[in-house]
This record gives structure tokens, C-alpha cells and sequence, in this order.
């Protein structure tokens, strides 16, 4: 039912897309928070949700159903409302999360830092990267010194201090942000809110908490982000070589 094409007026966020979510979802919390998928719009930054005992009558039912659409009793919301009640009711297991995130930290640490040293990073005077090479190249005296293949993993946004993943970023080519819509499928697997939704409220730690992320499942050398206007994006180093 999800359009991103159609917008609504909210009271408190202004004109957003609009969404849709189930009653129950919308007054309570801690409720669970169960996600449609549309083959034709995969990448949707907030699909139709639906709570856990919604999703036993679903299940019930064997599909959508008058009973099922009785029980729901879908509300309209604006994006920014539905991030929130996204955030109120989303259970997960979060010793799952911290862990995913240790390890990730573990696994990268140690690699960027022999990438930073092999390549001498913060020596170079200037990066750049292109998307549609997926490439980061780091020069000096205005000559390339080292070329870098990349992944983005997705932008902090310091206006509105959220994080977007690069798979829900429009503005990104797929050939720098397809790998990070399989931490997406990650999440889903194991139920991790931070890995699913495409965007939500954090700070420039969960940047790094997610790149680091994507770099282990990538088996990256290395991490990076750049500034831009509103904030910086992150990205993973998967391959560099000297070309200077």
C-alpha cells in the first residue's frame, strides 16, 4: 500500500510521504513491528508495518484479509511519525546487536590501521571519490597517489542527526551502495532494527558502528567517511593500490 509518491500534511513534521501502519502500532509500544515487502518498491524507506498480534491473525488468515484489515484497522501516518513509532515498538534481542558490533569493531580495527600506514592516508592532500568507477582516489601535488575500490555504507546527516543507508539513498549509484542493502538482509535475519530500517535517529558513532559492519561482511582493509555541507559519508576500503 506504501507510495512514496503520495504526501501528507503533519502537524509537527510538515509535508512527508505518507505511510501506513496499524492502529495498535500507533497508540501503543513494545508491540513489535512487523514489515511488508513490495517486490516493486524493495528499497521503500518506510513499508507498511503491522504489530505481532496483527501478524498472528496474518498468519491465521493466510494472507490479507477483511478480518485481517478489521483487526489492523490501518492509520495514516507521516514518515517522521512512523520512524517513531518504528523506534517505540521495535523488539530486538539487543545483546545480538552489541555483540555484532564488537566484533565488527574487532574484525576492522587492526586492517585500517595497516591500511592508514601502508598507504599513508593522512599524508595525501586531497580525495575523491566516483561513483560511477566506485572509486576513491587520494592525490598530492595534484597527481593521483592511490586508488581505492569503495562501498558506501550510508550518510550521517548533522541538520537532522540521523543515519541514512546508502541502499535507501536515491542520490547514490547502485555500483557504490548494492553491498549494503545485504546488511538490510542481515538485519532482517536477526531482527536488528539498525540494520533494517533506512533511516533513524543517531549520532556519528552509529556511522561508524554500521560501516564497521559492512566492512567485516565485505572482509574490507579499511574505513573512511568525507564531509560534505549537512554531515559526512561513509564508505569501506575493499581493494587499494599505489598509482603515484
Amino acid at each position: 500500500m506504501s507510495d512514496s509518491e503520495h504526501q501528507i500534511e503533519c502537524s509537527r513534521h510538515g509535508k512527508t510521504n505518507v505511510t501506513f501502519l496499524c492502529r495498535h502500532l500507533v497508540e501503543g509500544e513494545k508491540l513489535g513491528f512487523n514489515l511488508a515487502y513490495d517486490p516493486e518498491n524493495p528499497d521503500d524507506l518506510c513499508p507498511d508495518a503491522w504489530c505481532d498480534e496483527c501478524d498472528k491473525v496474518l498468519d491465521a488468515e493466510g494472507g490479507w484479509t477483511g478480518k485481517f484489515e478489521k483487526f489492523a484497522d490501518i492509520k495514516v501516518l507521516c514518515s517522521r511519525c512512523y520512524e517513531d513509532v518504528r523506534d517505540r515498538n521495535w523488539v530486538q534481542d539487543e545483546e545480538i546487536f552489541h555483540d555484532l558490533v564488537r566484533s565488527s569493531f574487532s574484525f576492522i580495527e587492526p586492517r585500517h590501521e595497516a591500511f592508514l600506514s601502508e598507504y599513508k592516508v593522512d599524508e595525501h592532500e586531497r580525495w575523491d571519490w566516483y561513483q560511477e568507477t566506485a572509486k576513491l582516489v587520494f592525490s598530492h601535488n595534484g597527481k593521483p597517489q592511490v586508488e581505492a575500490d569503495i562501498q558506501f555504507s550510508g550518510t550521517f546527516s548533522t541538520s537532522s542527526n540521523t543515519w541514512m543507508w546508502a541502499w535507501v539513498n536515491n542520490s547514490l549509484s547502485e555500483i557504490v551502495k548494492s553491498s549494503s542493502r545485504e546488511i538490510k538482509e542481515l538485519g532482517e535475519e536477526l531482527g536488528l532494527k539498525q540494520l533494517v530500517a533506512g533511516r533513524y535517529a543517531a549520532t556519528e558513532v552509529d556511522g561508524w558502528e554500521m560501516t564497521s559492519v559492512l566492512a567485516k561482511h565485505l572482509n574490507a582493509i579499511g574505513v573512511y567517511r568525507t564531509p560534505s555541507d549537512n554531515g559526512f559519508t561513509y564508505m569501506v576500503i575493499t581493494l587499494a593500490k599505489w598509482v603515484g
